[in-house]
């Protein structure tokens, strides 16, 4: 089957010499002479790329990329942005809008060729990717009040799953103005989401991403907070979803660790999330800012199966009992964690997470437990063929839990 190109631009002109000059190679081009028109074409012939002009009289290129975007047709087809203007921010707005590329007119026709080449090359490498799409299961965790345990959960929740099934996991630090994922795991700073800033998420690709990755010898690995502060002003929502879009297809599980806001990046990772991990203490403060984020995430319409309510008992004594705060909130509890206080903040003096420090015990036993409570389905109904010392233990605890329930 021939590749079917879109090429919409007002000026017939312009679309006799892109069709001569992409006809050469063989593809197949479709032409509009309008937004609406090329709207209509592009969910009838499902096009392999699109080259869009900006001037138009009913909406611009910028407007039009965005609606292709939204289109299931041409979700995840290469757009280009042909126009005549050049200046840089002319260029951010075509990326902003969806856009995978930007060329200036005048044109020269071998780059226009070699541009589409590339693209085209690109797209079919992804559906091929995705044919072996491991479907990563995607958990955030996140607490509008500080202090409830977000990185700690997220660290050793990421450490817990690699221990249990011995697969590929990624830590995502998405707390870029004081995250500390790679101190927590004793990893040192060499690369963090400020190198993948330097990108525009367009040209942000596999090869890309595996140059930022700090990895550790348990087989977690992580994309760190920056080292500066300043530097999280670079990193945009759309450098989120796009590292998260290829992360999908090589790891089993990505975990977010989020910050205590509902900035832009915080609100594109919750919306790619399977599961949201609320977490609070059992306070009245964080029971309030917990009932705040319930509200949003019913405005932003994630489903109860989607939000996990967790409390992590961050007191020694004392503390609001289980059934009041189940009763504020209208909420079942998913996970109540016993006090670990100690055993964290000796893993956070130390670079080493509960479920890799033997001393640890039950706190250990408790983190692989909960990986495995949090895994995918397909997982914990398919016995791998070679389990884990982790995997052998949560089987054995589970097997003990039944059979006291029977007596």
């Amino acid at each position: 089957m021939a590749v079917s190109i879109l090429v919409v631009d007002d000026n017939e002109i312009t679309l006799k010499i892109v069709t001569a000059t992409l006809k050469v190679d063989g593809y197949e081009i479709h032409s509009a002479g309008s937004a609406a028109e090329a709207i209509e074409k592009a969910g009838r012939i499902r096009p392999n790329l699109a080259i869009l002009d900006v001037m138009m009289p009913d909406m611009d290129g910028y407007e039009l990329c965005k609606r292709l975007r939204q289109m299931p047709a041409t979700a995840n087809i290469p757009i280009l942005i042909l126009t005549a203007f050049s200046e840089i921010n002319e260029k951010l707005k075509a990326f902003e809008a969806g856009a995978d590329d930007f060329m200036p007119k005048p044109f020269q026709p071998q780059e226009l060729q070699a541009r589409v080449k590339v693209h085209l090359r690109r797209a079919i490498s992804q559906a091929t990717e995705a044919e072996t799409d491991l479907n990563a299961r995607k958990i955030a965790i996140f607490s509008l009040r500080g202090g409830a345990g977000v990185s700690s959960l997220a660290c050793n929740l990421a450490v817990g799953l690699t221990q249990v099934w011995n697969l590929p996991v990624l830590l995502l630090d998405l707390a870029f103005l004081n995250g500390q994922s790679a101190l927590m795991l004793d990893l040192p700073l060499r690369n963090t989401w400020a190198d993948l800033a330097n990108n525009t998420p367009a040209y942000i690709d596999d090869e890309v991403l595996q140059k930022v990755l700090l990895r550790h010898e348990c087989g977690v690995e992580v994309i760190s907070a920056p080292k500066q502060v300043h530097e999280a002003e670079r990193i945009t929502p759309a450098h989120v979803t796009k590292v998260i879009e290829l992360a999908r297809s090589q790891y089993h599980y990505i975990i977010m660790d989020l910050p205590h806001d509902f900035n832009s990046s915080t609100l594109a990772a919750l919306d790619c999330a399977d599961v949201i991990l609320l977490l609070l203490s059992p306070d009245l403060a964080s029971v309030r800012c917990a009932s705040s984020a319930l509200a949003v995430f019913d405005k932003l319409g994630y489903g109860s199966e989607k939000v996990h309510l967790v409390l992590n008992w961050t007191f020694q004594n004392n503390g609001l009992p289980r059934k009041e705060i189940e009763t504020a909130l209208k909420k079942t509890l998913k996970v109540v964690f016993p006090y670990l206080s100690d055993v964290l903040l000796l893993a956070l003096m130390t670079g080493k997470p509960v479920g890799l420090n033997q001393e640890t015990g039950l706190a250990s036993n408790l983190f692989e437990d909960l990986a495995f409570f949090w895994s995918k389905d397909e997982h914990k109904q398919s016995p791998p063929g070679n389990p884990t010392p982790a995997y052998a233990g949560v089987q054995e605890r589970i097997r003990a839990r039944s059979q006291k329930q029977k007596k």
